[in-house]
């Protein structure tokens, strides 16, 4: 049987459904959420007595069943070897139903249509008549006072951009039959499934030498590591294989491009050296600290004055030169609620002045001590004054002031460390941030190995914070 989540990825990209249908890996979802929300729904919705529906479930269940519920909370349907869940559907008159979907955000950006589609469609062909479609969301202006209410954690519309969900929905039709078809087709030979371009325009898919065995080895100054580029690959087609050499018509211009082509001129490394040094002296200070968060993302938030979506740093490594130029070392891990013992802890552990150096610091270090301060008006002060001392380490590289084409078009700061030393993040046992956050929901659940994925924890954040150093 199939699902609606292999059709969409298979319309994602057709070689990723089947490199990654044989992945035994488990599943971590990015949002953590300790509360049921099938139960805070069913608290939401006021259900008494509710059809709770269950794996592998078939649909004659809920037909058997659907004259003794009025509420449904993912009942299964069947048809053309596609299996389907409704997330909950509420019986408002004889065989006729409305049906509810759920988007895990604050704020509806984007309806996903393949499924409200694909489901509509096969309701319809088990003989259900939708009544209504809507859309449940969270509520981004609840704060948790101290426990979850559910009354006021969700919100619901049936509306998008001022136009009924179940009107747009009906536009137009998915036709997954045929699609099941093609992947059975495919199921025979893989090769003939296409090739996903927009990973080739990015490769950033972890399958991608599989598909492009030929570009799997590229040159550091290849035209193929050329950012933000339309064309790149057109050029490589065409015979153009160095940055040196692209052709200028199809070339955007930014920056950072720039960059890159003048490294490929010159021996591999361009630096823009005046903005570059009046830069480093606007930020140079006696005390130099080097600093790296880790934290969680919470769907329903699971503290005291916290929202939706809101996020919990619980690690932060820290290097500093103290007074007489050595380097200094501090690291916090905490657990559960840690947000206080965060805040105190980083306040007595940082120099009182200078500049704090961390990597994409406007959209993550900086964002976390502003909804601390928040969240903890009592500490907002110092907060905001550490806040103001942060210089973002991506800068130079973000702007195109330096490149150096070992980086083949990536800046991050892991390939940065793998350049300028030879610490390398496949060595730790924790190699990346969702890996630290996977590790962290462990010690937080109460796991025996807590000792040694602490450790773990401390050596992947302090290699964060050094490699600041080292950059």
């Amino acid at each position: 049987m199939f699902h609606i989540s292999d059709i969409k990825k298979f319309l994602r990209c057709e070689r990723i459904y089947f490199y990654s249908k044989d992945d035994n890996n488990a599943f971590q979802p990015y949002l953590r959420s300790d509360e049921s929300i099938n139960d805070l729904l069913i608290k939401y919705f006021n259900i008494d007595n509710c059809f709770m529906g269950a794996r592998n479930d078939s649909f004659e269940r809920f037909d058997n069943e659907k004259n003794n519920y009025e509420w449904f909370c993912h009942p299964r349907f069947e048809d053309s070897e596609l299996r389907i869940n409704i997330p909950f559907m509420h019986q408002v008159g004889d065989n006729n139903y409305d049906v509810y979907f759920l988007y895990y955000g604050t704020v509806i950006k984007e309806l996903d249509l393949i499924t409200y589609r694909i489901s509509l469609k096969v309701l319809n062909k088990a003989g259900i008549d939708v009544n209504n479609i809507f859309v449940v969301y969270l509520n981004g202006d609840y704060v948790n006072d101290g426990c979850i209410n559910a009354k006021e954690l969700f919100s619901i519309t049936d509306t998008f951009k001022g136009k009924l969900i179940k009107d747009i929905v009906a536009s137009s039709d998915c036709d997954y039959e045929s699609i099941i078809k093609r992947i059975s087709d495919i199921n025979l030979d893989v090769e003939t499934a296409k090739k996903c371009k927009y990973c080739r325009q990015n490769g950033l898919c972890d399958y991608y030498n599989l598909c492009f065995p030929e570009e799997a080895k590229i040159e550091d100054d290849s035209v193929l590591t050329l950012v933000s580029s339309k064309y790149k690959n057109q050029m490589f087609d065409d015979g153009i294989i160095h940055l040196k050499d692209v052709d200028i018509d199809r070339l955007e211009g930014n920056k950072v491009q720039y960059a890159q082509i003048m490294a490929s001129k010159n021996s591999g490394r361009y630096i823009e050296k005046p903005i570059l040094k009046a830069w480093l002296d606007s930020i140079k200070s006696k005390t130099m600290s080097f600093i790296d968060f880790e934290w969680d993302r919470n769907l329903v938030p699971p503290y005291k004055n916290m929202r939706p979506m809101d996020v919990l740093c619980f690690e932060y490594a820290l290097y500093y030169f103290d007074e007489k130029g050595e380097l200094q070392h501090k690291t916090f891990v905490g657990t559960k609620d840690c947000r206080k013992e965060f805040i105190e802890s980083l306040i007595e552990n940082l120099p009182k002045e200078g500049s704090i150096l961390a990597y994409n610091a406007e959209g993550a270090e900086k964002l976390r001590l502003e909804e601390l301060g928040n969240m903890f008006p009592e500490y907002k002060e110092q907060l905001d004054s550490i806040k103001n001392r942060f210089v973002d380490l991506a800068l130079p590289f973000i702007e195109g002031l330096v490149y150096d084409t070992r980086m083949k078009g990536n800046y991050t700061l892991k390939k940065l460390v793998d350049i300028v030393s030879d610490y390398s993040y496949a060595d730790l046992e924790i190699y990346d941030g969702m890996a630290a956050v996977y590790n962290w929901r462990d010690i937080d659940k109460g796991s025996d190995k807590e000792d040694e994925i602490v450790n773990n924890l401390k050596e992947y954040c302090s290699l964060d914070a050094y490699g600041l150093f080292l950059v």
